[in-house]
């Protein structure tokens, strides 16, 4: 941990994709601020991000920020805070948070959620896996 570009979101999106043509329901949330964690799933399609959709103050909705990608992994990105002014964990546990309040994950019922964390230490939000 600790390094961007070392393969992170590629490994996770191949364990998405496995688990997924295995039969299971899986949900991936890329956690970095970048939002590029469900890339190869969604073959490099615009996804908003969870925090984005929230800026502008109007009532989101899961459909305005997940995407159905390959065999069927539900995709979301949270996104990250405008650069400068906050911190990128806690942006993305702002992220989460409203995920439940979506309740993602009662709708979805996944199998298994996959979570694809920022891989460069920015702030003490990420200080260790």
């Amino acid at each position: 941990y600790g390094k961007g570009g070392i393969g992170k979101s590629t490994t996770t999106s191949n364990i998405a994709a496995a688990l997924a043509e295995s039969g299971r329901k899986v949900i991936q949330i890329g956690c970095d601020p970048k939002s590029d964690s469900t890339n190869t799933l969604r073959g490099g399609s615009y996804l908003p991000t969870v925090l984005d959709s929230t800026r502008d103050g109007n009532k989101v909705h899961l459909s305005d920020i997940s995407a159905v990608g390959f065999k069927g992994v539900l995709c979301v990105e949270a996104g990250g805070p405008v650069p400068g002014v906050g911190c990128a964990g806690r942006g993305i546990n702002a992220a989460i948070s409203l995920l439940h309040e979506l309740r993602l994950f009662e709708e979805f019922k996944p199998d298994v959620v996959l979570y694809d964390v920022l891989g460069d230490v920015v702030c003490g939000g990420f200080a260790m896996p």
